[in-house]
């Protein structure tokens, strides 16, 4: 969409966009920017969080990005749709929020690893895993409504579905302990 009729679905005048935001580019950058701040915090708390072995905060930060996903669906098909192709939104979008992310899973991974056996499997490759896996999953409720899915979706079974996310994910990279 453009600007222009942007305002005019707000009712707004287009100065007014132009002076407060910018150009459109800027607009979006500020529009990711509100949505992260107010969404990502619980997953990046499990990293710091108190009073947990390494592999506690492992534990709870997939079962945290599982339920980020069920929450935040529409989050994960803007990370699909953008990551498919080179722009400068992607582009942005690593910048500012991924590789932060995958730097401290890398480090929370390889502490893991260094008290415990972990399947070996890429930081990139299992991020990808869980925004496109679980929070493609979780996005894409026509398509599943039309493979009669039905009520995994509901909201009685939501927390049903994050743990069986959570508990598969962790069972595939974490070997049971003889």
């Amino acid at each position: 969409t453009t600007l222009r009729e942007l305002a005019k679905e707000l009712g707004v005048s287009h100065n007014l966009l132009n002076v407060r935001f910018g150009t459109k580019e800027d607009l979006w950058r500020r529009a990711v920017d509100a949505r992260v701040v107010r969404i990502a915090p619980p997953v990046f708390e499990a990293f710091d969080a108190s009073g947990l072995e390494e592999e506690a905060r492992l534990r709870e930060l997939v079962h945290r990005f599982c339920r980020w996903a069920a929450e935040n669906g529409e989050f994960a098909a803007l990370s699909y749709v953008e990551g498919r192709r080179a722009t400068w939104r992607i582009d942005y979008i690593v910048a500012a929020y991924l590789r932060h992310f995958k730097e401290k899973l890398e480090a929370l991974l390889g502490s893991v690893a260094e008290q415990r056996p972990v399947h070996p499997i890429t930081t990139s490759a299992f991020m990808a895993m869980l925004v496109q896996g679980v929070g493609f999953y979780f996005a894409s409720q026509p398509m599943l409504d039309r493979l009669g899915v039905g009520e995994e979706l509901e909201a009685g079974h939501i927390e049903a579905q994050i743990d069986m996310f959570a508990d598969f994910i962790l069972a595939a990279l974490l070997p049971r302990q003889p």
